[in-house]
């Protein structure tokens, strides 16, 4: 009888496939993913882009993003990138959980802790991403961590402008041009602390208007939770959000 309901709950790894339970990531793999961010010796303190030497990062020299902190889960990079293309376009929500629990990992080895009143807020999706996908990924994300975490979720104050642009053709300039007033809120927000939820850091443009926006609504500090960050040279962003 325990030996049947062990294998009920037994479900294959993410990343290797190998048993593990609840669909997390087995041990090893996780592991493994807590540390990957050890791979690159040199990283900015701010944006958490790799860098190839110790040097100031050319990122935030140019634009500076208005972010408090910035914390991601790990690097986007084979083979977890797979991870994030699985959980975007091939209809895999249920990665979600496992991106969450890694999150929490992630932060307790960091020595950071969320209080109750803490609140997530995703980045709202385009309609267009929303049709085509059936779910925001930020969103599902957000609820799963914010579950994880025990603290609060906003789902209905940041809205995004219809836009006909497509972020993808653009470069980190043109990013941060197009997007200047991409998002709005819809109501006075006084509070001190927030958290921005993203899938995926490429130039920061997105995070950065976000964040504005909610700083113009009466934010006083917001912070990034993003699960990967990607680790291209500057202005060679195409194909990521």
């Amino acid at each position: 009888m325990f030996k049947s309901w062990m294998n009920f709950l037994s479900t294959p790894c993410p990343l290797c496939q190998e048993p593990s339970t609840k669909g997390l990531f087995c041990s090893v793999c996780q592991h493994d993913i807590l540390y990957s961010l050890n791979h690159y010796p040199h990283r900015c303190s701010h944006c958490l882009l790799p860098l190839d030497k110790e040097t100031p990062c050319e990122n935030c020299r140019e634009h500076r993003l208005i972010l408090h902190r910035i914390f991601i889960g790990f690097d986007y990079i084979p083979p977890l990138n797979s991870l994030l293309l699985r959980f975007k376009n091939s209809y895999q929500p249920h990665l979600s959980r496992a991106f969450a629990h890694l999150f929490h990992q992630q932060l307790k080895q960091q020595n950071i802790s969320l209080s109750p009143t803490d609140i997530l807020i995703p980045i709202p999706s385009s309609e267009q991403s929303l049709q085509k996908r059936g779910f925001n990924p930020a969103t599902l994300f957000a609820k799963d961590l914010a579950k994880q975490l025990g603290c609060q979720l906003d789902v209905s104050l940041l809205y995004k402008h219809p836009t006909q642009h497509h972020q993808k053709s653009l470069d980190r300039e043109d990013r941060f041009a197009k997007s200047s007033h991409l998002y709005y809120c819809i109501k006075r927000y006084p509070k001190k602390h927030v958290i921005l939820i993203d899938d995926i850091l490429t130039t920061g443009s997105t995070l950065d208007c976000a964040a504005r926006a909610l700083i113009a609504a009466g934010v006083e500090k917001v912070d990034a939770f993003v699960i990967a960050r990607t680790a291209k040279p500057l202005n060679s962003y195409t194909g990521t959000t």
